[in-house]
């Protein structure tokens, strides 16, 4: 018995309206789900880290769950537009039901499908093209990335540029009533967008999703032979040296807006990573870049294999061949998660937020801007009430202090379970300014952490217990009082006699005063770590390191943290300067 075409037109349309249907759902939860999950890491990060200042959060995400979210707009008008085609096909039958009714007949036998059904159909098929084209495949599998084997997450999706004045943050003046800078002229032909900066900032990550078949083909389309033992010279540089070790250059006329018709778009973003990251240092140091491109495998097609050892001979890490989650395959667990119940247990928080910590030294050395913030009132005691009296920023920064305590936040994360010390001419200076503006209570705080006066020959829990006394904050057992005073002066001199400083040391000590020389320089000859709030200091440090860095890519000054604020002391009259 024969089948009728119209039935069976019928029938494939139908199941086609379901399977967009499906897979509408499918992404759309799976894109709630992803959204949940950045929001829930969003939050952890805000209730553990102090905002700063001139940044909107310590890790930036906001273009990435842009792109999230706009993703999800578009599947909910995907969706909008399946559930139309249902309704106008329902419609359709229905129309046709009556008329067959009225005409009291059997469907007649057709050839094929009338406009109206070539257009559902082809409706349908852009629908489902759409669907399997969704950028939410690579989303997922960049934040999946990110959970696993990124640790200290800093930022997402962002442009850095291989003109080192690019890369410089863009700081507006107007706040210390200045002429307002112009940003930098940035070219985006001269940059590389980095999916994910982690490692506390000195590791990024370029997540491809190229395949074998669209790798073989453009090689084959930009007349690639790499049958031969030997590489194309034209992207086969020399001596570049960067944290992997030995490398290759890069030629200097590569990305500088020109086309490169013959460049491989893998090689092209290896060679463009790492020009944006030799312009820029952290800690120094220029950023280790890695790709990963889930889609290739290793060991599986030579030409392939050479393309990868080309990217790694520049000094950049590959990896292929990563499972991850198909978003278009049925996962029963997945699929009926609820994206309110997700909770920061859901996440590897531990290992994905960012540690200032991490690295720091067994020893800390103590600036006098924190030293002072460490006996302050402000720092100490809770809803302290605005005074006529008070300097402007002296208000300002019991605002502050009111929303983010900088004890809790910031310095006791800093300091707890490590041996604090401090060079001579910074108590000094620090208890010159205590007994001339200080309180009673910020007196007696000095004498605490110095263990001196009616402290002295104190044990570190009665200094504590004492501490405890005069504070509103819950002070850390593992917080080491006293706090040492070192001779600065006897460990510089002998670094200067052994040669521990790098030439540059000269044009630093230009810059500094006998204070700061004897702060920051003690720490550099120790190889400690010196937490300070002075950011204008550090940053002519390390302006000047590296404006004669000169082809030293090894050179690093001083192990600095600078904490984002500091604190007064609150005895300062209104007109003395902050």
């Amino acid at each position: 018995m024969g089948t009728n075409p119209e039935d069976d037109a019928k029938t494939s349309s139908t199941a086609t309206t379901a399977s967009a249907t499906i897979l509408c759902t499918r992404l759309i939860h799976h894109c709630r789900l992803l959204l949940a999950e950045l929001d829930t890491f969003q939050n952890a990060i805000a209730s553990r880290f102090r905002r700063h200042q001139q940044q909107q959060h310590l890790v930036e995400m906001r273009l990435l769950r842009s792109n999230i979210a706009s993703e999800l707009k578009t599947l909910e008008k995907l969706a909008s537009d399946t559930r139309a085609l249902v309704a106008e096909r329902a419609e359709k039958e229905k129309r046709r039901e009556e008329k067959r009714r009225e005409e009291q007949q059997q469907p007649q036998q057709q050839d094929g499908y009338d406009d109206d059904d070539a257009d559902l159909v082809m409706r349908e098929a852009r629908i489902i093209h759409t669907l399997r084209s969704s950028n939410l495949s690579f989303l997922t599998s960049l934040w999946t990335i990110a959970k696993d084997r990124c640790p200290g997450i800093i930022s997402f999706s962002k442009r850095f540029y291989w003109d080192k004045d690019a890369n410089k943050p863009f700081v507006d003046s107007k706040e210390d009533h200045k002429q307002q800078a112009k940003p930098p002229n940035k070219d985006k032909r001269k940059s590389a967008f980095v999916d994910i900066v982690y490692g506390n900032g000195e590791d990024w990550m370029k997540v491809s999703s190229i395949n074998e078949s669209r790798l073989l083909f453009e090689m084959a389309e930009k007349g690639w032979e790499l049958d031969s033992e030997e590489e194309d010279e034209s992207f086969s540089p020399q001596n570049l040296q960067l944290e992997q070790g030995q490398s290759r250059d890069i030629p200097a006329d590569h990305g500088e807006g020109g086309e490169d018709s013959d460049q491989l778009e893998l090689i092209t973003m290896a060679f463009d990573m790492i020009k944006a990251a030799r312009a820029t240092r952290v800690r120094y140091r220029s950023p280790r870049v890695h790709i990963i491109a889930p889609k290739l495998e290793e060991g599986k097609v030579p030409e392939i294999d050479k393309v990868l050892n080309i990217i790694r001979s520049y000094g950049v890490t590959i990896e292929c061949g990563i499972p991850l989650r198909d978003i278009f395959s049925h996962d029963e667990a997945y699929d009926k998660r609820d994206p309110n119940s997700i909770t920061e247990d859901d996440l590897p928080l531990s290992s994905m937020l960012p540690n200032p910590f991490e690295k720091f030294t067994n020893i800390i050395n103590v600036d006098c801007t924190l030293l002072l913030a460490l006996v302050s009132d402000l720092s100490h005691l809770q809803k302290i009430a605005p005074s006529p009296s008070f300097h402007r920023a002296i208000i300002r920064q019991i605002e502050v202090e009111d929303e983010l305590p900088l004890l809790s936040t910031e310095l006791w994360p800093a300091m707890v379970g490590r041996q604090l010390v401090c060079t001579q001419e910074a108590i000094k200076r620090m208890k010159e300014i205590v007994s001339t503006i200080g309180t009673e209570t910020e007196k007696k705080r000095t004498a605490i952490l110095l263990g001196e006066g009616d402290m002295e020959g104190l044990d570190k829990d009665a200094l504590l217990r004492e501490l405890q006394n005069i504070s509103d904050h819950s002070i850390p057992d593992q917080l080491n009082l006293p706090i040492g005073v070192v001779d600065a002066h006897a460990e510089i001199d002998a670094a200067m006699r052994y040669k521990k400083f790098p030439p540059v040391i000269d044009k630093i000590t230009e810059i500094l005063t006998d204070i700061n020389y004897s702060v920051f320089l003690y720490g550099w000859a120790r190889d400690i770590v010196t937490i300070s709030s002075n950011k204008t200091v550090v940053k002519q440090i390390e302006s000047t390191i590296e404006d004669n860095r000169g082809d030293d890519d090894k050179l690093e000054g001083p192990r600095i943290w600078i904490c984002d604020t500091a604190r007064s002391l609150i005895g300062k009259e209104k007109n003395r300067k902050p």
